[in-house]
């Protein structure tokens, strides 16, 4: 691809200046075009295309006259949504500093939280919960930046150590909407350079309405590799470098002359319209830095010249660029308009050449946003600040982006090469990099950072500089293009808009925008400035556009027309266009790159093909059976011969000097895409790798939509969005807004816009934020044509035949345009609308129905249905006749494209105006007065009210043509009733026949009150078709909520077409005093197909209907996943047995109990697969097996454990289980590879069932195998539970196998709520319903049960224990200010409340419950358990945090056997001791029984049940005396585990589980507030007792005792310099603490003047904690400030710190360095200093590591280190003791009683200055100049003795003179 460019270059350099001269020429006459067309140069890449023999040939059918039917006829609102993001902070590692306090802020926009502070460690340990809420539309939420930041914490101004950003789009698009347990490299922003400042681990969540979260409970992995976690979306490289992203803004154009402001409003009155009064500048954004242009004055068409630099690492977590033009005002500056630009799709993240770095342009962007209308105050300012749909042009702006990767770091190899070769290409033409500064500015980078740099090029500041044009940008080429537009017509205008005349002004741009004033951009100044900007052709271009423009610049306008009011209901308005139709058409120049509009044209043809066909093939699934797959089969391989027509399009790359880089690269990426995409479909339709369903090949389809959509849309922009605008008045109304490529003209049909030269309906809006319920202006049917002026000879090709065009005279230039098409022929119609009925409607009034009418529009006519009251599903059965439409044009037109009609559906009010309930467009069936009359079938239309689907409609619509003789000659109409309504004719009505329903009433539930009054005698009613059926009353809803009778029959006549049955109503009233009754709640069920039985064979429950195939079929899948089955049959069984092995004998050697019969083989899931030939003798004969489950299991499991549980000795209770389970889980999520499926050989009748955690005999060589995996997994046998993700109905269908809950609806459903409608529910009806054709001979019938009564429960009261054992629950809500909760658990079920409160657990997100509690309750009344957390606060009021309810009875009584999971292994005591009340083998009786199943037989080693044979092991050793015990509660087990394999009446039953339920609050509906892990068991009354409940109180911790002895330091760094001699010493001390219990910090004695950095201690620390051996984790319970209430518990790993200090008189102590140990693994001491090594120390496997807890005792040499190297070593002892030994024999700190230790040998050296000054004169002075003092000593003596001798001289003469001898 490289290569390619550079020969590109060498041939331009060249010849520059000729090629640009002839390019266009060559290329067009090249092709042999004529040299009109050639010069058009638009072609370029049309014109190779007309060789057709690569495209496969188009049917010779005429192009449709009208655009594809949409029924929808507006989108919805953007609608705000709720979106909660929770970030937990669970730890740091590896930060950069020393001795730092870290601290982590999250900063989300403008709010901004904090953690708590750790002292003094490199890798804090935080696991800290924090939610944010935000509303807002998803689009600008997802733009906002999660900034998380680690601080060094100081009083005054924390330091920042280093900072992480992501947005929220990136999180919310990963699966899950999250980040879970990921490492977020942290980098300071102001200065890349030093890379990594350290790692914070967290998990990041983005959740809207309705997402659900996948939590997964947290395990603790010690050592876990950061590199592979890094919090970055898949496919990212792990080593991301930075990058420079340069924006380059060149020039703007077409801006809005207006200034907002109000200031500048009054000059502009004074000054007059003399200068544009815009002082533009253009805003950046990306990834939270923001860079803004210099403000260019008074200018509509500014000229920058810059660019906006960002620096960021690459790829980058922030996906979207914004760009904003701003207006600077005097008093505050206006947004012009906002455009963003996703990083997505300008560029590609795949591996090797197919990816590019992100590059747009230089290219055009097009801004759009409020209408620009000369009021001094915008009405619509937010649409120029970027939201809602911009509803015109506001100027373009060229823009240029390219990235720059910085060298440096590991991805230097891989990209260094791209770019220099990507340089060299860009300065040739496509990317206008600016020569001059981009060159310094890689320079200054290359040379080291040279001195000129300032600290702005290594910070991630923006910087914003001037760039030079390059000169070999090739001046744009503009090309005239032509809009033709023709309305056909326009109805629906609001009435409320007036009868002020109305005209359609159509504009592309700011051509055709009248009320602007001058109709474009190349008015004679502007083409001046083009002239000398540009080559001079573009001169005359422009003086020929100006003349153009006399012509044609009024004709973007139709002529004004005064309105009528329609016919028939005058709710509307509509223009009499009749037999003249008014067109406009105008000119604009555009750059000439529509290629871009061909290629997206091309796509998104391909898209709409294969959505239509995905619609087809679902309407086809509703029929047949096969033809679905076919045609899918069809379906894509016309996707791939469509593929490869692109793709040898694309490969012919025509070459255009008008193309950016990222036009190149665009289209390589279209069709490498596409071209996996036919590879794809390719292996879909051969079936190669595996056998595809049709719902996998739609799902495949499906994806390749979305894949395709997205190449659709183009980044660059060329021509701007024509807007059609309704004015009255002259004043702007309603406007619609179509895409540019979608009415361009191609030759080539492929590349047309899909809207080209077609009628289109287009319904227009109003602009700005609509108001609720706002209705739709107009509508208006246009023909648009968009092409260049080369091609205006085929603007009309397509216009219905059969008109005259009246051109305008004066028209200048060669293109004749209409301005009116006159249509002569006229024909009279009559439209017939059989409105049947609709389904499934929106209900408007406050009791949750509506009153439905329908409103039918049809050209110049409007008529209602009659209004049918309180109902969802009206059926009007009622003919609408529209007489007397005169249709102009031919005939064969309107059978081909007829006029459409509308049908808005209406809710009618006694008080004021109907309320909008969703509308449809429909084509109605066009019948000559030749033809031969069929009368048209119903069919369904579906409605949208927005974007939310509002039902469906079922009817159809005739087009009669009304013959010469008169309207008596059309068909026949029923006779109309007294009221004049027209029935529809009995010959388009549906074809009925006598249909039997048959309803189960079980009972209604959850009723909450109606007007203030509790519901108290309901009575059901239940209708379909008209007719129904009604329930017994309940006499009282309080003592039992269920019918007295259970079921009753209805007969009603239905259409024969299943897809056209009425839907099945039920509605709820409530009986009250003197007969009246209130309607409490209605349901509809729209889809009855749930409900159709066969007739004549008496129906069995469901299971039983798909029973044949439930045996053989599914054994392959019935196998686990991991599990490697085996199978060898050594002789056939007989035929009506079905043997299912499901407790495998040890070996490959047949166990002699089972050669009769079979032998299957299956080898345990966890052990290698072990090959038939492996030796047996290694294993042991099978009579040792000891198997009971009796104490044998536990002494084998205690040889097994190893040291590493010494510490857990503690018994095996219900958490080990849980602990097990959850590896378990976490290990099926990632399976090993090991497990390789093998092919299971055997015959298709035979069952190999191989169950899980029953008794293996292979662990022990599984772990002679693999001695690594000892630790906690060596309790190899543990029995599992099942831990679900989500509550336990999803996993059992709700448990709707006997009974269906339907909810009752009441009140509005609006547009917020729809889809949760938490509020509107009433109440829940339960019962089900069967319906099928009514038999011919009905006596028989009559004496039988109803069929919905077979297998159904009786209804009397039933009275149950109920326990709930709540275990934890996670990610709580947090209900204080603080950020935390203090949750406790509240129970309630019907009357009885349990209030956990005093258990409350303070300060807790994420709370260990582990509490159970039991309720006696009676069904029906007590059915629904709520369980809520609640948040204790000490003052107010206890705030809800979230609750869930579930529904018992299902449970209690579906056939799944919900109320006591199936242990995975039977055991009569011990943590897991059966816990039913009945044993195996009794379930299986009486599950047996209830099926009326033959069996149980138990025989000796198997178990029979009909014709299955299940074989196991019955017989088992008792351990202590040796005695065979026969029993088969074992196997029973295995069997219930594998019931679902019973053919018939087989389904799965519920295991042993966990399930995790969600909490919701009512205040915030949809939004998760948390999980809660739990389970329920029930007991009937009636059975025996169950035992006591299972205990699972959480652990308590351990206390123990650390004593650590600090011996001495050696090689501690000297910080110190001795003033007099400049010898280096330190004044060492060590400190020490457990991390978490920074209040227990120790010190040693200081050792004063270490010379040679050895330190004598002697010392003892003494740290008492609490340990949970189980989950490593230590317990920390403590205030959290002085003003704390209580203490709070936190779990962290036991870390203990050791830190070495010089001491400082004076001044603060010096940190010297510090060793973290984390008392569960770490790296073995030292035997000597020499020996200690900071990098062993570093780099130690796991092998090498050690627990204290297994050891207790460690003494050896230690690094210290500091910024990661060496600065000293410690020799210490740790010794670990239990809290009870620490008592028992004590010890003392420091060198104390009891057992003190020797004080330490310190040289003399060893003292304080201090303290001791003479011993400091003595060892420091004298020591080192003894001699220098002894000298001077003697100097001194002398020199007194000299100045005595001198000064006493004189006087002693002087005496001796005087005195004399």
């Amino acid at each position: 691809m490289f290569g390619l460019k550079l020969k590109k270059k060498k041939k331009n350099k060249g010849e520059k200046g000729l090629i640009l001269a002839n390019k266009a020429a060559q290329d067009g006459q090249g092709e042999g075009e004529t040299p009109q067309e050639g010069s058009s140069h638009q072609e370029g890449p049309g014109d190779p295309i007309h060789d057709d023999a690569s495209i496969p040939p188009a049917p010779s059918a005429p192009p449709k006259r009208r655009s594809k039917l949409l029924t929808k006829i507006h989108d919805g609102e953007v609608k705000s949504q709720n979106y909660q993001i929770a970030i937990t902070i669970i730890e740091a590692r590896q930060l950069v500093g020393e001795n730092i306090d870290p601290v982590v802020t999250i900063e989300i926009g403008d709010e901004k939280k904090q953690s708590t502070v750790k002292e003094g460690t490199n890798s804090p340990f935080y696991n800290e919960y924090f939610v944010f809420d935000f509303i807002g539309p998803q689009v600008h939420l997802f733009d906002k930046i999660i900034k998380i930041s680690v601080f060094h914490h100081k009083l005054i101004g924390s330091i920042l150590i280093g900072s992480f950003k992501v947005d929220l789009g990136t999180v919310y698009n990963q699966p899950g909407h999250q980040f879970c347990d990921k490492w977020a490299l942290l980098t300071d922003p102001c200065d890349i350079r030093t890379g990594a400042k350290g790692y914070l681990k967290c998990d990041i969540s983005v959740t809207g309405k309705g997402d659900i979260l996948k939590t997964s409970p947290k395990t603790s992995d010690a050592e876990e590799q950061i590199e592979k976690n890094l919090l970055i979306p898949q496919g990212f490289p792990a080593e991301r470098p930075w990058a420079r992203f340069y924006v380059r803004l060149y020039r703007a154009e077409g801006l809005p002359k207006m200034n907002s402001s109000i200031m500048a409003n009054v000059t502009k009155a004074f000054v007059g319209d003399s200068k544009d009064l815009v002082d533009p500048f253009v805003e950046v954004s990306f990834a939270g830095q923001m860079g803004r242009t210099t403000v260019q004055k008074n200018c509509a068409d500014p000229v920058w010249h810059e660019q906006v630099v960002f620096k960021e690492m690459f790829p980058p977590l922030c996906r979207r660029v914004k760009l904003q033009v701003w207006d600077e005002g005097s008093v505050n500056d206006v947004a012009l308009a906002t455009h963003f630009i996703d990083l997505k799709t300008i560029s590609n993240e795949q591996d090797g050449d197919k990816g590019f770095l992100p590059t747009f342009g230089p290219a055009w962007i097009n801004l759009y946003g409020s209408p620009r209308n000369h009021s001094v105050m915008d009405d619509y300012q937010e649409l120029n600040e970027g939201f809602g749909e911009g509803v015109s042009f506001r100027g373009r702006i060229l823009v240029e982006i390219a990235v720059e990767i910085l060298s440096g770091g590991a991805q230097e190899s891989r990209f260094s090469k791209a770019l220099k070769t990507l340089k060299v290409a860009s300065k040739d033409k496509d990317s206008k990099s600016s020569k001059g500064s981009s060159k310094d500015k890689a320079d200054k980078a290359d040379d080291g950072k040279s001195h000129q740099t300032s600290d702005k090029t290594n910070s991630t500041e923006v910087e914003v500089e001037s760039f030079d044009v390059p000169p070999e940008i090739t001046p744009e080429k503009y090309e005239e293009f032509l809009l033709f537009g023709a309305f056909f017509e326009a109805t629906m205008i609001d009435r409320k808009i007036g009868d002020k005349p109305i005209s359609f002004e159509v504009s592309v741009g700011n051509f055709g925008n009248l009320i602007d004033g001058g109709s474009h951009h190349g008015s004679k100044k502007k083409s001046a400035e083009l002239a000398g900007e540009e080559s001079h052709p573009l001169l005359h271009e422009g003086e020929g556009d100006a003349a153009h423009d006399v012509a044609t610049a009024v004709s973007s306008t139709t002529s004004p027309e005064k309105p009528l009011v329609t016919e028939g209901n005058r709710n509307y308005n509509y223009l009499p266009f009749e037999a003249k139709k008014p067109c406009v058409s105008f000119i604009s120049l555009w750059g000439d790159q529509i290629f871009r509009l061909h290629w997206s044209n091309m796509l998104e043809k391909m898209a709409d093909f294969l959505e239509e066909s995905i619609e087809e093939v679902k309407e086809l699934i509703k029929i047949s059976e096969e033809a679905p797959e076919e045609k899918m089969k069809i379906v894509l391989s016309d996707f791939i011969s469509q593929s490869s027509a692109f793709i040898s399009e694309a490969e012919k790359k025509p070459k255009t000097l008008n193309q950016t880089s990222l036009d190149k690269k665009r289209l390589t990426l279209c069709w490498q895409e596409l071209e996996a995409m036919a590879k794809e479909a390719k292996g879909i339709v051969q079936q190669q790798k595996k056998r595809f369903s049709l719902e996998e090949m739609i799902q495949e389809a499906q994806s390749f939509v979305g894949r395709i959509r997205f190449l659709v849309d183009e980044p660059q922009h060329t021509i701007p969005d024509v807007f059609i605008w309704m004015l009255s008045n002259h004043k702007r109304v309603a406007y619609a807004r179509i895409a540019a490529k979608d009415l361009l003209y191609s030759p080539v049909g492929e590349q047309m816009g899909k809207h080209c030269g077609k009628i289109k309906t287009h319904f227009l809006k109003l602009p700005g934020k609509r108001p609720a319920g706002w209705s739709v202006q107009a509508k208006v049917d246009v023909y648009l044509w968009l092409g260049s002026t080369t091609h205006s000879s085929a603007m009309l090709d397509n216009l219905p035949a059969g008109y005259e065009a009246d051109t305008p005279s004066k028209a200048a230039g060669t293109i004749h345009s209409p301005s009116n098409l006159v249509y002569q022929a006229r024909h009279v119609f009559q439209l017939r609308a059989h409105m049947y009925q609709a389904r499934g409607l929106i209900a408007a009034d406050s009791n949750g129905l509506s009153d439905p009418f329908a409103r039918v529009t049809f050209l110049s006519q409007c008529q209602t249905t009659k209004v049918i009251s309180q109902t969802l599903s009206p059926t009007w059965n009622q003919m609408l006749l529209f007489n007397e439409l005169v249709l102009h044009g031919e005939e064969k037109e309107v059978v081909e494209s007829p006029p459409l009609v509308v049908v808005e559906l209406y809710d009618s009010d006694a008080v004021g105006k109907p309320e909008y309930l969703g509308a449809t467009v429909a084509v109605p069936v066009v019948t000559l007065a030749g033809q031969d009359y069929e009368p048209p079938r119903l069919c369904y239309h579906p409605i949208f009210c927005g974007n939310i689907s509002g039902g469906d409609l079922l009817a159809v619509f005739e087009l009669l043509q009304v013959p010469s003789s008169g309207v008596q000659a059309l068909p026949p109409l029923d006779p109309p009733d007294i009221t004049q309504i027209y029935p529809v004719p009995a010959n388009i009505r549906p074809v009925l026949s006598k249909y039997h329903v048959e309803v189960l009433f079980w009972g209604v539930r959850e009723m909450k009150k109606v007007q203030l009054l509790s519901v108290d005698r309901p009575q059901v009613l239940i209708e379909c078709g008209g007719r129904g059926v009604k329930s017994c009353v309940i006499q009282s809803y309080k003592n039992n909520p269920n019918f007295t009778v259970q079921a009753d029959t209805f007969e009603v006549e239905l259409p024969e077409n299943e897809l056209l049955h009425p839907p099945l109503s039920i509605c709820v009233v409530d009986w009250r005093a003197f007969g009246r009754s209130t309607l409490v709640g209605t349901y509809t069920i729209n889809c009855l197909k749930q409900f159709l039985c066969k007739s004549r064979e008496p129906v069995a429950l469901i299971s039983q209907v798909d029973g044949d195939h439930v045996g053989p079929a599914t054994s392959d899948s019935l196998m686990e996943p991991d599990s490697t089955g085996l199978l060898s049959s050594s002789q056939d069984p007989p035929t009506d047995h079905v043997y299912v092995d499901v407790e495998p004998p040890p070996t490959v050697v047949p166990d002699s109990t089972q050669v009769q019969s079979a032998v299957l083989v299956d080898i345990p899931d966890s052990s290698p697969m072990l090959e038939p030939e492996h030796k047996p003798e290694d294993q042991e004969p099978p009579k040792d097996e000891k198997d009971t489950r009796k104490p044998s299991r536990r002494s084998t499991k205690k040889k097994k454990r190893t040291i590493a549980d010494e510490s857990a000795e503690n018994v095996i209770d219900w958490w080990s289980k849980y602990d097990a389970s959850l590896r378990k889980a976490q290990k099926v999520e990632s399976p090993l590879p090991m497990t390789v499926e093998r092919p299971r050989e055997g015959k298709p009748d035979e069952v190999v069932l191989e169950m899980e955690g029953g008794p293996k005999k292979k662990k022990d060589k599984m772990l002679k195998k693999k001695p690594k995996d000892s630790g906690n997994d060596a309790i190899p046998n543990l029995a599992t539970l099942k831990i679900y993700d989500g509550d336990l109905e999803s996993q059992f269908n709700n448990f709707e196998d006997w009974v269906k809950t339907f909810e009752l609806f009441r009140g509005k459903s609006t547009e917020d709520d729809h889809g949760l409608d938490g509020d509107r529910v009433i109440g829940k009806f339960k019962g089900s319903f069967c319906i099928y054709k009514s038999p011919e001979d009905s006596t028989s019938e009559e004496n039988r049960q109803l069929r919905i009564q077979q297998g159904i429960p009786p209804n009397h009261p039933v009275q149950v224990l109920i326990r709930v054992y709540i275990v934890a629950a996670f990610n709580l809500s947090p209900a204080d200010p603080d950020g935390r909760s203090d949750p406790y658990i509240v129970l309630r079920l019907g009357k009885t409340e349990i209030k956990d409160r005093d258990n409350y657990i303070p300060k807790q997100l994420n709370p260990v419950f582990g509490r159970s509690f039991e309720i006696q309750a009676t069904f029906p009344k007590d059915s629904l358990l709520s369980i809520l957390i609640y948040d204790h606060d000490v003052i107010g009021t206890d705030d809800l945090i979230g609750e869930t309810k579930i529904d018992l009875e299902n449970r209690f009584y579906s056939k799944h056997r919900a109320i006591c999971g199936l242990q995975s292994q039977y055991e009569i005591e011990g943590y897991n001791a059966w816990r039913d009340t009945s044993k195996p083998t009794e379930i299986l009786t009486k599950l047996c029984k209830d099926n009326k199943l033959d069996g149980p037989y138990f025989l000796p080693g198997k178990i029979q049940i009909g014709n299955k044979v299940f074989s196991g092991k019955t017989v088992f050793i008792e351990e202590d005396t040796d005695e065979t015990v026969e029993s088969y509660e074992h196997l029973a087990l295995k069997v219930l585990h594998s019931w679902e394999d019973v053919p018939e009446v087989g389904c799965r039953l519920v295991p042993e589980h966990i399930e995790t339920r969600p909490l919701y609050h009512k205040n915030k509906p949809g939004m998760e507030q948390g999980r809660l892990q739990m389970w329920v068991d029930m007991f009937p009354k009636d059975m025996p007792q169950p035992g006591p409940p299972v205990d699972i109180s959480p652990r308590k911790p351990k206390g123990y005792e650390l004593r650590v002895i600090i011996w001495n330091t050696e090689d501690v760094i000297l910080e110190d310099e001795n003033i007099f001699t400049g010898q280096k010493s330190s004044d060492i001390y060590v400190k020490g603490w457990i991390k978490g219990l920074e209040d227990d910090k120790q010190e040693t004695d200081v050792h004063y003047n270490s010379l040679t950095g050895e330190g004598n201690f002697n010392w003892r620390f003494l740290f008492p904690f609490q340990y949970l051996p189980a989950e490593k984790q230590m317990v920390i319970s403590k205030r959290e400030n002085i003003f704390s209430l209580e203490k709070m518990e936190c779990k962290t790993p036991a870390v203990l710190v050791l830190q070495v200090w010089d001491f400082e008189r004076l001044s603060s102590d010096d940190f010297l360095g510090s060793l973290e140990m984390n008392l569960n693994s770490f790296p073995r001491a030292a035997k000597s200093a020499k020996a200690c090594d900071l990098s062993k120390f570093e780099n130690a496997s796991e092998e090498n590591k050690i627990s204290i807890f297994q050891q207790k005792r460690v003494r050896g040499w230690w690094p210290f280190a500091k910024s990661k190297e060496l600065t000293g070593k410690v020799e210490a002892e740790f010794h670990l003791v239990t809290a009870e030994e620490a008592e028992k024999s004590p010890v003392g700190k420091a060198r104390k009683e009891p057992e003190p230790l020797a004080k330490p040998n310190r040289p003399d050296t060893s003292f304080s200055w201090f303290v001791n000054p003479f011993k400091c004169l003595y060892h420091l002075i004298w020591r080192n100049y003894k001699k220098y003092i002894i000298i001077g000593f003697i100097l001194i003596i002398l020199i007194i003795f000299l100045v005595l001798f001198f000064y006493t001289l004189p006087g002693a003469i002087s005496r001796r003179i005087v005195v004399g001898s």
